[in-house]
């Protein structure tokens, strides 16, 4: 036998062995899905008890402290949950307590919401910053203080309107419906220079529904389900009154009734569910530890890092604001986002916001830099709400600097 003839066919069979088993290897690579880890590079973490215990200690003194109901609170550090309790009860009246799953009112940190989902438009070319009002809000006349008197997209966004301070409030807080606001609304004119001052709104800000409800022919309430709460899972979380009074696990929110009658329940109310976009997200502690995730950029194939860069920029300085943020004593300065503030402290730069609606109080903060976030649902108007954000992370700063000279904890 011809030795050059079998090897010949043999090479031939061998490649085409491998060939195929290429092929194969290639196919099933190409029909499984890449998973979150593996989108995601999360470094190792190891829950550090003894900051477990201080976290704990710091929130649970506050609470006594300041009397207040109830907490729901979760801390992330590098996409893991290091800290996560719920305190108190979802109301005084009956003494149930929070659990995970407890639905709560957001307020104003439903203005984060309405600025990431207006990012990921802008991100995906439907809508611009730069966009008339009048392109999607035709029947809105109000002009904007400006040389060419055009109200853009990014003014209703950054509160820089020129409006006064919560213009028309009283008609989000009167339950009167869209059309009304806007009928108002064309009814003024700018007292400020149009994107140069800083005025928080609300009604004005509900104006973002209709342009989002125009760029993507969705309801806002859809918008919101299909851009953002679908995608990250966010089961317990929604934008009406009907789907928190729904649901058998909801607290209720409470306001102080003097040094007499201390906290006091307050039945829910449909205030600002008429504008969703400004003060009416519910949820769970569960749902925001998602939604925490997203905004600190782990969950890229939702929310792009394109579309948060947009959210996070800060446009329009509010240092001069006198709010409870520019009180803290490390705070340095504060600009504002789309929906979202921005904190310059001693020690960390922090994307934040906070809400008040219904008797609920809402905080929501993280520093992408050191990649350490912290959310807290309160039901009650406690004067630690205000405070909790810089209490933890002066926590953080103070430990880090025990651990850096030898700090051993037990």
């Amino acid at each position: 036998m011809n030795i050059k003839s079998s090897i010949v066919p043999t090479i031939i069979i061998l490649s085409l062995i491998s060939f195929l088993a290429f092929l194969i290897y290639v196919y099933s690579e190409k029909k499984v899905a890449p998973t979150v880890s593996q989108l995601v590079k999360k470094p190792a973490i190891i829950i550090d008890t003894t900051l477990n215990r201080l976290i704990d200690l710091q929130i649970q003194t506050n609470l006594l402290k300041y009397s207040c109901p109830g907490v729901a609170v979760l801390v992330l550090k590098n996409n893991e949950v290091i800290f996560e309790k719920q305190y108190g009860t979802k109301s005084l009246l009956t003494n149930a307590p929070i659990d995970s799953e407890t639905v709560f009112r957001l307020g104003s940190v439903s203005k984060g919401f309405a600025g990431i989902l207006a990012a990921i438009l802008i991100d995906k070319n439907l809508l611009h910053l730069d966009d008339p009002i009048a392109m999607y809000i035709p029947e809105l006349t109000l002009k904007a203080k400006t040389p060419d008197n055009v109200l853009r997209v990014k003014h209703i966004l950054t509160h820089t309107s020129g409006l006064t301070e919560h213009a028309f409030s009283n008609l989000v807080d009167e339950n009167r419906d869209m059309p009304t606001i806007i009928k108002y609304l064309n009814s003024i004119a700018p007292r400020d220079s149009t994107g140069k001052a800083y005025a928080y709104q609300n009604a004005a800000f509900g104006l973002i529904e209709r342009v989002v409800e125009k760029a993507t022919n969705m309801s806002y309430q859809n918008a919101l389900d299909y851009y953002i709460f679908s995608p990250l899972e966010m089961c317990g979380s929604s934008c009406t009154f009907d789907a928190i009074t729904s649901t058998t696990n909801y607290s209720s929110g409470h306001k102080y009734n003097g040094n007499k009658y201390g906290f006091k329940p307050v039945e829910l109310s449909p205030h600002y569910y008429n504008v969703p976009s400004a003060g009416g997200v519910n949820a769970p502690i569960v749902d925001m530890k998602k939604w925490l995730d997203a905004v600190m950029g782990y969950y890229p194939y939702v929310i792009s890092p394109t579309a948060l860069s947009l959210a996070f920029t800060p446009y329009i300085s509010t240092s001069d604001d006198d709010k409870y943020f520019n009180k803290w004593p490390e705070t340095v300065s504060s600009s504002y986002g789309l929906g979202w503030r921005i904190i310059k402290t001693q020690n960390n730069n922090l994307i934040y916001h906070g809400g008040l609606v219904n008797g609920f109080r809402t905080e929501i903060a993280f520093d992408k830099e050191k990649n350490v976030g912290i959310v807290l649902l309160f039901n009650s108007t406690c004067a630690y709400s205000n405070l909790a954000v810089p209490y933890f992370f002066q926590l953080l700063e103070d430990y880090r600097l025990k651990c850096d000279i030898g700090y051993i904890g037990s």
